[in-house]
């Protein structure tokens, strides 16, 4: 296990094409938001009732969101993840966590395919299980650069375990000792049911990819069409709870302003799922499925690097 982070420069500036409001294509694909639904808040995920780690969490989380660091992460991340981009870092922020002298561990559990919150890079953190070897590949990230800063706080190594993503709360609840999930990990109470929540640290809205002559602007535009999501992520649960006979709802405003917002599918609707996004994404130029229903920015750099 390679006890040192050193993690490459990149740039500090996301392209415009990234952040662009509604839409953003490259080739003949393009991501719409779904303007039907609401914004979606991530944050870690720690073992019930394990105060420490929470607090251990909250203490960089906080620090980072409040001092602006956390932005610089997310720009710096994004514009690593896309491989056309150049690798400048802007000046003081950290890229490198010394972990050599520390002997307990903090187990993080992520999946490696949502960039720019994990993601495969070819010098990073190596994972510790997964696909491939030891060691074999590597990890940066928003949700890396977390964990790593917590574990140097905490005095610790980090071991990162590449897991699939519907599995990653089960392993965590399963982990002994300091441990913690992080995977661009949207905060909802089903979750909240099996974890405890850091704070927020990210947010994000929900994003279609389609064929770039389509017109889908909303979840309710894809009645009647194959969905591809990536198995237990939010797309996932949003579009086969829309599925369902009761549909999926929502509430919007406050106290006694409050409106609930319904949102369903066709009986006929088709929900298949993935593993991956890369896999989701050969299906969808295959013309297996019609649509991948998942978070923005994961969307977004998917398709630019076509």
């Amino acid at each position: 296990m390679k006890k040192t982070v050193l993690l490459p420069l990149a740039a500090a500036l996301v392209s415009v094409c990234i952040f662009a409001g509604a839409c953003a294509g490259a080739g003949n694909y393009v991501s719409h938001d779904a303007q039907d639904l609401l914004q979606e808040d991530f944050g870690i995920a720690l073992k019930k009732g394990d105060t420490a780690m929470t607090d251990a969490v909250n203490t960089v989380v906080d620090k980072w969101v409040q001092d602006g660091t956390m932005d610089k992460y997310f720009d710096y991340y994004t514009r690593l993840a896309d491989e056309n981009s150049s690798h400048d870092a802007p000046q003081g922020l950290k890229l490198s966590w010394d972990l050599d002298a520390y002997t307990e561990t903090v187990d993080m559990y992520t999946e490696s395919g949502f960039a720019p919150y994990e993601f495969v890079y070819t010098s990073g953190y190596p994972v510790s299980d997964g696909t491939a070897e030891e060691g074999a590949y590597t990890l940066q990230g928003i949700d890396v650069a977390i964990a790593c800063q917590v574990a140097e706080n905490l005095k610790c190594k980090l071991v990162i375990h590449d897991v699939a993503f519907d599995s990653i709360i089960s392993h965590l609840n399963a982990a002994d000792g300091k441990a913690l999930a992080a995977a661009g990990l949207t905060i909802n109470e089903e979750r909240k049911q099996e974890v405890d929540f850091s704070n927020v640290y990210s947010s994000s809205t929900l994003s279609i990819v389609c064929a770039e002559d389509a017109d889908y602007q909303n979840l309710k535009d894809l009645s009647g069409l194959k969905i591809g999501v990536q198995e237990g992520t939010s797309g996932d649960l949003i579009a086969s709870a829309a599925l369902k006979a009761e549909g999926y709802s929502y509430e919007v405003g406050e106290d006694d302003d409050k409106e609930t917002v319904n949102i369903k599918l066709g009986a006929e609707t088709e929900i298949t799922r993935y593993k991956t996004y890369a896999a989701a994404l050969a299906a969808l130029q295959a013309g297996k499925i019609d649509v991948i229903f998942m978070d923005k920015i994961p969307a977004q750099l998917l398709i630019k690097n076509i």
